[in-house]
């Protein structure tokens, strides 16, 4: 697996580049925005990746992003029939949240490279365990679901 650093943690580096980005490279501020703004993006994130966690607690299957190898069934129910990564998702949204609450544009380089991040380290190795584990059934969920919307 090419991760090395846990989902969770890579989303709480994350907020504290966007306070760094905020201090040390100040470009555009967006103060304007209400707080129920960043407030509606973090929630609906969290609420994206409890609707993930709760999905894979019904499947009973692992959580564990670090080894997807030992998942037991292939989710394609819940949030997962409109997002291969739902969790992934919701930390996104999550971060796009915090941004706007901390209110300049350069925070969003953080939720850039959190994207960037996920999707070579994360994603394509979660993905080929997945090909792996469950073959065809794998590659026909992945044709009719997105990996993010």
């Amino acid at each position: 697996m090419s991760l090395k650093i846990p989902p969770i943690l890579l989303v709480v580096l994350m907020i504290l580049g966007q306070i760094e980005l905020l201090n040390w490279l100040p470009l555009f501020q967006i103060k304007g925005a209400p707080i129920w703004v960043s407030l509606m993006w973090g929630a609906f994130g969290l609420a994206i990746c409890v609707l993930g966690v709760v999905e894979v607690k019904r499947q009973a299957t692992t959580i564990d992003p670090r080894d997807p190898s030992k998942s037991t069934s292939l989710i394609c129910s819940g949030v997962y029939k409109y997002s291969r990564n739902p969790m992934y998702l919701g930390m996104t949204f999550f971060l796009i949240g915090t941004g706007i609450y901390l209110g300049d544009v350069s925070c969003f380089f953080a939720v850039i490279f959190f994207v960037l991040y996920i999707n070579k380290y994360q994603i394509k190795p979660e993905e080929d365990a997945l090909f792996d584990n469950f073959g065809e059934e794998f590659t026909s969920y992945k044709k009719q679901t997105r990996p993010w919307i």
